[in-house]
């Protein structure tokens, strides 16, 4: 499943590296609101990659923007001003990174942890977590032995690509530049292998391959999505955090109306068709595991 039910160690080594990373960066100026003076939020948003982003006819819609709005409406609340958000569409998360870096965007949301990020920008707490498998043709299970000689699509430069090629050393790779290409190529026909993250797999299958398999069980890795921001915008990074850590908090607490909003993307009834339970389990862990550091913090402070 994507929300792994058993978490292992190094996923909760990445959750205190997202949450606590960025504080032991040499700490940069932050010119804090004075980049929001106009009342915009920049959000780059990256591709159209469900259940993270769909696009409707007002814009745009996804779990991403269930904490975009979360981090606007904190914004707003901290600047005491109106904030709108501000959507800058962009194909890759290569072309995001740069905005980001380049001080042209403030945000981005639904990204996964990569270690090469973190060294450029600031991860916020996280808000999903996922594993990297395929969408295979029934009666292959997902292993290596299964994958020998296939050509396996994955998307170019994505952590999926890097994943399965350290693991899948007899298997040909065939690179897409964009998770749309790559889904394409699987309904009509152009691949019968696709790799990637499975909250986005199985999110599409139904759409492009409803007869394939998610598989293996056990991914071939884990990894947190979060939100990013650009280093040096620590007031920024703490509303992002305050905002997410709420909305995750009402989750566990069983707000009907936050449990809605989330459960149309990833939750009972949705494609991705996690449970409540397996939702409001991650949630706890992340909430967890912020707090209990910070109990640690404070000892020894």
């Amino acid at each position: 499943m994507p929300f792994d039910r058993v978490l292992r160690p190094s996923l909760i080594c990445v959750l205190s590296l997202l949450a606590f990373g960025c504080q032991a960066k040499p700490p940069l100026a932050d010119s804090g609101a004075n980049q929001r003076s106009d009342g915009q939020l920049r959000t780059v948003v990256v591709g159209e990659e469900l259940p993270l982003v769909e696009i409707t006819n007002d814009g745009f819609d996804g779990l991403s923007f269930v904490f975009i709005e979360a981090i606007r409406d904190q914004l707003s609340h901290t600047d005491g001003k109106t904030i709108a958000i501000q959507t800058v569409p962009v194909k890759t998360l290569h072309e995001a990174q740069s905005l980001l870096e380049q001080g042209k965007a403030d945000l981005a949301c639904g990204v996964d942890f990569s270690w090469e990020r973190q060294t450029l920008l600031n991860y916020t707490l996280p808000f999903a977590t996922t594993g990297i498998r395929l969408l295979v043709p029934e009666g292959n299970d997902g292993t290596p032995n299964s994958l020998k000689g296939k050509t396996i699509g994955v998307v170019k430069d994505s952590v999926a690509a890097s994943v399965l090629a350290n693991n899948l050393e007899t298997a040909t790779f065939r690179f897409f530049s964009t998770p749309s290409s790559a889904l394409n190529a699987l309904k009509d026909g152009t691949i019968e292998i696709l790799g990637g993250d499975s909250l986005w797999l199985q999110a599409s299958r139904k759409e492009v391959a409803p007869k394939d398999n998610l598989v293996p069980v056990q991914p071939y890795a884990r990894t947190a999505v979060a939100c990013v921001v650009p280093e040096g915008r620590e007031s920024l990074l703490d509303a992002s955090n305050i905002a997410i850590g709420r909305v995750l908090q009402d989750y566990v607490d069983g707000d009907q109306a936050v449990r809605k909003e989330i459960n149309s993307w990833i939750g009972p009834g949705s494609a991705v068709g996690l449970s409540d339970n397996d939702i409001a389990h991650y949630y706890s862990v992340v909430l967890a595991t912020v707090t209990g550091f910070r109990q640690d913090m404070d000892r020894t402070d």
